[in-house]
């Protein structure tokens, strides 16, 4: 059996790196919105008086 020509191959076979970009940008935007979402739901700060 021959190999696969050049033709035959899809874009993203030829080209494998761009599943880790896309795996990387999926991770940060993910990162991105968990980390807005924690910010906006912060608890309320709440002092702590020390007698002594």
């Amino acid at each position: 059996m021959n190999p696969p020509s050049q033709e035959n191959l899809s874009f993203l076979n030829r080209h494998p790196w761009i599943y880790v970009v896309l795996a990387f940008v999926l991770l940060i935007s993910a990162w991105s919105a968990l980390i807005t979402l924690a910010v906006k739901n912060s608890p309320e700060k709440i002092e702590v008086m020390q007698n002594r």
